[in-house]
């Protein structure tokens, strides 16, 4: 057993830093910067246009293979140490019968049985990991997986919302011209939230290649409810959903990061900015992903007039309280 765990877990170390290597390089390296260089360097790049711009999905492909492995990974290590807890359970039975030749080693080598009688009881009933080294590394080498993932997902998400905290459409204040009563109209979203909006329902489809991943899913739930786990109720959503979810909440936390770095807002920000989030929160409501209560926070404090926020009567009791104060002192700053 400590020779299964430690090559297992060793195998998955390194392989852990490998995808470490690759997250380091997506973080240091722009990919839309690395493509660009690679179209402009090549001879045939103009020709070759077509096969060039398919290089991201292909990417993406690659990554997403990754989190299939980590599947795989984790299915068999699970099926591994299912089988390893049943062997000591037929092993613990045969220890009771004398005629056993398990009493002949006995025999031969004198304070064993004490010894082996204690580890069994401790790793009967399955309460305790048969494979604790690979364990850990298994977590490692998940954690890596995801977390390249997302990195590699957030590209587009970062390159949408640049420039969004610095644009001028939140400090602009245009005099209603009096001589004419002329109507106002609507405010349409900025291309920051568009172009944010566009990228987050491409996301489903891009994860369909997830979806052949439920039968491991469920093959690992079935293991865990075998092992009389309550786990395996709560892991029951579809593989793909729950990545989709995932992405979509970390654009989420990216996008309301760069709206609370907004120096000031005029009452014409205001109006444009809550255009924005309305926009945002029906494509989360789109793609079945709740809305975050720090967003509907900025919303809330959005729908009030200036002179109802500066009293400090108007907070809601179910907000954010520090991204509330944060909108406040956005739009009472002169």
């Amino acid at each position: 057993l400590v020779v299964i765990d430690e090559c297992i877990a060793a195998f998955l170390s390194k392989t852990g830093l490998s995808l470490k290597v690759i997250q380091d390089s997506l973080q240091s390296t722009p990919l839309k910067a690395a493509l660009s260089a690679a179209q402009s360097s090549e001879p045939g790049a103009m020709a070759d246009q077509s096969s060039q711009e398919a290089r991201p999905e292909d990417i993406l492909v690659a990554i997403l293979r990754v989190l299939q492995t980590t599947a795989l990974f984790s299915t068999s290590v699970s099926i591994l140490e299912a089988n390893l807890h049943s062997s000591i359970a037929t092993l613990k039975a045969e220890w009771r019968e004398k005629a056993s030749s398990i009493h002949v080693w006995f025999t031969l080598f004198p304070g064993q049985r004490e010894a082996h009688e204690d580890k069994l009881e401790s790793f009967e009933g399955g309460a305790t990991s048969l494979l604790p080294t690979t364990e850990k590394s298994l977590k490692d080498f998940c954690g890596a997986a995801e977390q390249l993932v997302l990195d590699y997902m957030m590209i587009k998400v970062k390159e949408s919302l640049q420039g969004l905290g610095e644009s001028k459409l939140w400090s602009r204040s245009e005099e209603k011209d009096k001589t004419f009563d002329l109507p106002s109209f609507s405010v349409f979203p900025s291309k920051h939230v568009t172009n944010l909006g566009e990228y987050l329902l491409i996301v489903p489809q891009q994860f369909e290649v997830l979806d052949d991943l439920d039968e491991l899913n469920s093959r690992r739930i079935k293991i865990k409810e075998s092992e009389g786990g309550e786990e395996g109720s709560q892991e029951s959503n579809s593989f793909a959903a729950e990545w989709i979810t995932r992405i979509v909440e970390e654009a989420s936390k990216l996008y309301i990061r760069d709206i609370l770095r907004i120096p000031r807002l005029s009452e014409n920000g205001c109006s444009q900015l809550q255009a924005d989030i309305d926009y945002l929160c029906n494509i989360l409501q789109a793609l079945f992903v709740p809305v975050p209560l720090t967003l509907k926070t900025i919303a809330s404090n959005l729908s009030l007039k200036s002179d109802e926020i500066a009293n400090g009567k108007s907070k809601p009791k179910e907000c954010d309280a520090s991204t509330w104060d944060r909108i406040v002192r956005m739009r009472l700053d002169k």
